[in-house]
């Protein structure tokens, strides 16, 4: 069979995607220093709709963006406000990357270019969305494309963002088992240097984007991955690459069944391979892990928040223990589902007056409960000035422990009464 070169340097894919084709969003400023981002993609094929989003760092120095799980990419539909939240199987790991198990973590040297991405459940082509990330500005008016992507994410160009090659050799599926077989190398005079040392062979995957299933290395009775090379035992089989000579990989996956006959293939670090040709027939039932992808719109945010509505307000009570740690006012990651919730709803109200209230429970020194509902309450407010509610629209009060909703003393009444309080009145 002839080998098929499925990547080229990103360096080259990026200067030929740049030519071909314009950013379908203006590059936004980011927290990172010297790095901006933009979005190359936000195209619906396949039955999904793939994100692909490019860090440029501009700087002299080495700069890496947070680590956090692919949820933190919002896509949010203009007309109808629905959110929409990446494709999440039922591991609860995301079709994300770079990083093969859904995380998200770009590193970048001096004047070079990575890409983070993600799937979700197909969007209409045309719908026009805002696109949200972590540590940037939100990308306003993104319209979906439909279609072959673009020479960044097509087949003729996928690789790392430091100059190793991936080349898809053979996809044969027979015995239940799908056996592919690539060839990794460095592109000619340039130096790998990928996110970590080890290529770990738990974060490969295929993915069938029509059915939304994802079918995994098959294991040997050892508990070890079904693939080659390896030299470490790490993560249930990994390798380390000498990127001095041409790495020949060959991986064993459970087989989709025959009515499959293109999937994506995903390597870590890598740029999803699209639309691998499947040769052959195994005689495979119905498998893999389910995937599905969320859509929560106001009535679902409503629901999620448990939310009091009456024609002259909606009540909203945020338990302060999912939101902050004890004695602290900082918000927690955790406290990010409940806020995108919260935003969803503020948002369906563009003319509101949005009320926020901390409230304490009855222990402790009275004053100090004050001051910590007071800064409890400031930094929901200052979260969703952050995400674009206008700041006239939003007050902060500090109640302490003056307004309880129970007056037992329980700690399931404690648990109760510490809490923010939001009051959207129409």
């Amino acid at each position: 069979m002839t080998i098929t070169r499925i990547t080229a340097t990103l360096a080259s894919a990026l200067a030929l995607a740049l030519g071909a084709r314009a950013a379908l969003a203006e590059p936004v400023e980011t927290e990172i220093a010297d790095v901006t981002a933009e979005v190359v993609e936000l195209r619906t094929s396949g039955g999904v709709t793939r994100l692909a989003v490019r860090y440029i760092n501009g700087g002299a120095a080495e700069r890496w963006s947070d680590r956090y799980e692919a949820d933190k990419f919002v896509l949010v539909d203009v007309k109808s406000k629905k959110k929409h939240l990446p494709v999440k199987d039922a591991n609860g790991q995301f079709v994300a990357g770079p990083i093969g198990d859904g995380r998200i973590y770009v590193r970048l040297r001096p004047g070079q270019q990575g890409v983070a991405w993600a799937y979700f459940e197909a969007i209409p082509p045309g719908t026009v969305v805002s696109v949200e990330l972590p540590q940037m500005f939100p990308f306003e008016d993104v319209p979906v494309t439909e279609g072959a992507g673009t020479l960044l994410t097509a087949s003729a160009a996928k690789s790392t963002p430091s100059g190793a090659v991936a080349t898809l050799v053979s996809a044969k599926r027979a015995d239940e088992a799908l056996k592919a077989r690539l060839k990794l190398a460095a592109e000619p005079g340039v130096e790998v240097k990928l996110r970590s040392s080890y290529f770990e062979y738990q974060d490969v995957y295929l993915f069938d984007p029509a059915s939304k299933r994802k079918y995994p290395l098959l294991k040997d009775t050892d508990g070890g991955y079904q693939a080659q090379p390896q030299t470490e035992n790490l993560g249930g089989r990994s390798f380390l690459p000498d990127w001095r000579q041409p790495i020949l990989m060959s991986l064993t996956f459970q087989a989709p069944p025959d009515d499959v006959t293109s999937v994506d293939l995903v390597l870590p670090d890598f740029l999803p391979i699209e639309a691998v040709a499947i040769e052959g027939l195994g005689g495979a039932a119905p498998g893999g892990i389910e995937a599905a992808g969320k859509t929560l719109g106001l009535e679902g945010a409503l629901k999620e928040l448990q939310a009091e509505v009456t024609p002259q307000e909606i009540k909203i009570d945020l338990s302060a223990d999912v939101l902050f740690d004890f004695d602290k006012a900082d918000l927690k990651p955790a406290a990010e589902q409940q806020l995108n919730h919260l935003l969803t709803v503020v948002n369906s109200k563009p003319n509101a007056a949005v009320a926020i209230e901390g409230h304490t429970d009855v222990r402790g020194d009275a004053a100090y409960n004050q001051d910590l509902s007071q800064r409890r309450a400031e930094s929901v407010r200052a979260w969703l000035i952050a995400h674009g509610v206008a700041e006239g629209r939003l007050t902060a009060t500090g109640t302490g422990e003056s307004r309880p909703v129970r007056t037992a003393d329980t700690e399931a009444d404690h648990q109760a009464n510490r809490r923010v309080e939001i009051r959207i009145r129409n």
